[in-house]
């Protein structure tokens, strides 16, 4: 080698020195900003966990993250939230609502950036809140951070303190009404002999107008005896009974059967009343004001579904109170009368009905000791429910086996949607369970994977479940994991493939709650004996 060579040949190797020393104080400088920017990160996930206030990160439709106070709001501990679907946690009755409102806000759409919902905690309390949504970039994607405001506590001292208000005020205008009809009345009672005496009189219009007095007597009659309703404080002890509120609910569908049966369907429009009725230990109650205020609320059901629908009716016995539940598919609440739909005289029925219905259900629950609410999403339909404290001393109740082997339970339902799925994750959350809601296959071979499972329940109704192909998938992930089917055809031959392919147990159409309670309590009880 030449000393030209030798020479350049050094040149090169101090450049590649230099640029060597320069790459290495650049990697050093991006490690140093590297590790600034993950304390920061830290730093950032640190303050969101101590916000006091309830955050929430979710990202692709889960929960990236859910600081303390949330948690602590709903009763979940962190490895119980993490990775799962955000509207597992939404009440069944606001899922749809809750699931439009972030397709519109993923598809850059206008929504409200602040909205009630309802939230479901481990417990199966309803949890009424006000959630304000950001969109934000997390880790270089979209995401959106929820704030969660608590509005049960608040809400309902104030809805108590506004109905406290309305019922005094009703009170007093009801008891001065109802001096005014009295004294009308007595008036009309003076002509009553001579009303009866002038039936062989030749002028037909004076008889016509005597008869139309007489109506109107009667209308007044009625229209008093709402208003001693609304006005009473309590009931007499004498009036008081043990009641079998089982039996008085089917009693109101037979009542009311021909409005909702026959009376539309000559108008071509169908209504499907179904009841899902647990027997339940006696209320201390007076049987014909429960009687009337379950009645209007059934009427007031009907009205809401002009072009049909589906009714559901369902009881159940649940912490010292028995539970009604009236569920319609109808045109909703709108939310600028939700407040109001218990005010006496308030309609939205243009005919000539008093608006007395819902008022006078309201007080004679709350007469009873007992609680009236209503959830509502316009156009989605609205549930009230009823309730009622139970006998001081019921008699022995039957065994509690079910509500035992149902709590603290992992299930897992697919379905799309529907009031018979809702119901049914509700029921299961209010016996303890803990219940998971998905809608593919697909989504239920990832959280198989995830997460521990003591039941999978599936509708067979669900649009894209393979049955045949997803019972084999689900076998060989836990062969001790049990496989519910729910909706089956009545075909004996397919209820033995579904059989043979693994299934524990299959239930049929139409869904029985109470049957379907007790059959899912079977299998959770031979699985944990196993």
């Amino acid at each position: 080698m030449s000393v030209r060579q030798q020479q350049n040949l050094e040149n090169r190797v101090e450049k590649l020195k230099d640029q060597n020393l320069t790459l290495r104080e650049k990697l050093n400088a991006l490690k140093k900003e590297n590790k600034s920017l993950e304390k920061a990160l830290r730093d950032s996930l640190n303050l969101l966990k101590d916000i006091p206030g309830s955050v929430v990160l979710i990202q692709d439709g889960k929960i990236v993250l859910m600081n303390e106070t949330a948690r602590d709001q709903l009763g979940y501990a962190e490895e119980e939230i993490l990775g799962r679907n955000f509207l597992d946690f939404i009440h069944p009755d606001s899922v749809e609502y809750v699931k439009n409102l972030h397709r519109r806000r993923i598809l850059g759409k206008p929504v409200p950036d602040d909205y009630e919902t309802y939230l479901i905690t481990k417990s199966g309390d309803e949890l009424c809140c006000e959630v304000q949504v950001k969109k934000i970039r997390y880790q270089g994607r979209t995401a959106f951070l929820f704030n969660i405001t608590g509005l049960d506590q608040r809400k309902q001292k104030e809805m108590r303190l506004l109905h406290s208000r309305k019922m005094e005020a009703l009170t007093r205008m009801a008891t001065g009404l109802n001096r005014e009809f009295n004294r009308f009345l007595s008036m009309l009672d003076e002509h009553d002999l001579y009303a009866q005496g002038i039936e062989s009189a030749t002028d037909k219009d004076l008889i016509r107008s005597l008869r139309k007095i007489e109506a109107a007597r009667e209308r007044g009659n009625f229209i008093i005896e709402q208003l001693s309703c609304l006005t009473m404080t309590e009931n007499e002890r004498s009036d008081i009974t043990l009641l079998d509120l089982k039996k008085t609910v089917q009693d109101i569908v037979a009542m009311t059967r021909p409005k909702w049966k026959e009376d539309l369907e000559d108008r071509g429009v169908g209504i499907n009343v179904k009841t899902y009725l647990r027997a339940l230990s006696p209320v201390e109650a007076c049987p014909h004001e429960i009687q009337d205020a379950l009645l209007s609320i059934m009427l007031n059901a009907i009205d809401a579904l002009p072009a049909g629908g589906e009714i559901y009716l369902t009881t159940e016995e649940n912490a010292g109170f028995a539970h009604v539940y009236v569920q319609d598919n109808g045109v909703g609440i709108k939310d600028d009368i939700k407040d109001k739909i218990f005010d006496p005289f308030f309609t939205t029925r243009g005919d000539s009905r008093l608006g007395l219905g819902l008022s006078l259900a309201y007080a004679i629950i709350n007469r009873h000791k007992g609680e009236i609410e209503v959830m509502s999403q316009e156009g989605q339909g609205a549930t009230f429910t009823i309730k009622l404290p139970l006998a001081p001393e019921p008699p022995p109740s039957k065994a509690k086996g079910p509500k035992k082997r149902i709590r603290d339970s992992n299930i897992l339902i697919i379905a799309d949607g529907g009031i018979v799925k809702d119901l049914l994750s509700q029921l299961l959350v209010s016996k303890g369970g803990k219940v998971a809601n998905i809608s593919t296959d697909m989504e239920c071979l990832k959280l198989l994977r995830k997460n521990r499972f003591d039941l999978v329940i599936a509708d067979l109704d669900t649009p894209y479940l393979n049955a045949p192909v997803i019972i084999p998938k689900i076998k060989n992930m836990d062969k001790s994991l049990a496989v519910a089917l729910v909706n089956a055809p009545e075909e004996k031959g397919r209820s033995r493939k579904l059989k043979n392919l693994g299934a524990d147990l299959i239930i049929g159409r139409p869904l029985n709650m109470d049957k379907a309670l007790s059959l899912i309590s079977g299998v959770l009880a031979t699985r944990s004996k196993s």
